[in-house]
């Protein structure tokens, strides 16, 4: 009875120390899977920018000043929080997509470590905005969130500006098309007063558009050597047109008919006199 037992317990104690072993290596095999995964957000150039910048202020004080590194931890903190909005937006849709199989795991734990690093980065932010000034932790984010509104109002309206002024390249280009030859080149070589003012914001709109300096200048030309070519048109076709006729009433054609019929009648009167 004592060596049956026995047997049972080294049986039992045989089976936990497989069973160990395997959850063991199991769970070791997944943790260095899990390291190896690549990273859902690789770089941070923002990070790395700002902490070259702080290593550089220690080697050389007067070579960055804190208004620089303020700069630099304010581009930092506007990075973290779109990630942070897009980290917001997928984590309720990931977890359903990897439930219903179309993605695999190895994703969802990617994405849970990319959300514990994020949030741990955002705290870094918001000490490291507190040793560059004191209380400045609680509005280094709200900061960045206006800016990061504000940075993308001004590209919705370069963009719109962008659209109007491929417009009108296009209006320029029918204007060209329909100008006569002198016309054409006298609208690009010698412009006109219009192209004075339009010089001095040329310089700029070339650079938020990407264009060669003078495109607007031609277009401006062109518009207005087609404004000046229907005005001319207009006034040689005005001056070409017969006077209008005028339209008598009944009265009026039976007053001119009996005035056109008295010398007919005065011519008969002396006929008379000499029968």
């Amino acid at each position: 009875m004592a060596s049956g037992t026995g047997m049972l317990l080294v049986y039992i104690f045989g089976w936990g120390i497989v069973f160990g072993t395997f959850v063991h290596y199991y769970h070791k095999r997944k943790a260095v899977a899990l390291a190896k995964l690549e990273a859902w957000y690789p770089t941070h150039e923002e990070r790395s920018i700002y902490y070259s910048l702080v290593a550089l202020q220690k080697t050389s004080p007067t070579a960055v000043s804190n208004e620089v590194l303020k700069a630099a931890l304010i581009r930092r903190a506007m990075t973290d929080i779109m990630r942070a909005v897009e980290v917001q937006a997928n984590k309720a849709s990931l977890p359903a997509l990897v439930k219903a199989g179309a993605m695999s795991e190895e994703f969802l734990h990617q994405f849970n470590a990319a959300e514990a690093e994020l949030n741990a980065e955002m705290v870094s932010v918001v000490q490291e905005a507190e040793r560059l000034q004191k209380g400045w932790g609680n509005g280094i984010m709200p900061a960045a969130s206006e800016m990061i509104n504000s940075s993308r109002l001004r590209e919705l309206r370069e963009e719109m500006l962008k659209h109007d002024f491929e417009a009108a390249s296009c209006r320029r280009a029918r204007y060209m098309e329909d100008l006569d030859e002198v016309e054409r080149e006298k609208a690009l070589k010698e412009g006109t007063q219009e192209n004075q003012e339009l010089m001095k914001s040329d310089v700029l709109l070339s650079c938020i558009f990407n264009t060669p300096i003078g495109e607007a200048m031609k277009i401006a030309a062109a518009a207005h050597a087609k404004r000046v070519a229907e005005a001319e048109a207009a006034g040689a076709a005005a001056k070409e047109e017969p006077a209008p006729l005028i339209e008598l009433d009944d009265d009026e054609e039976a007053k001119l008919e009996d005035e056109t019929a008295k010398p007919e009648g005065e011519a008969a009167k002396p006929e008379e006199a000499t029968a």
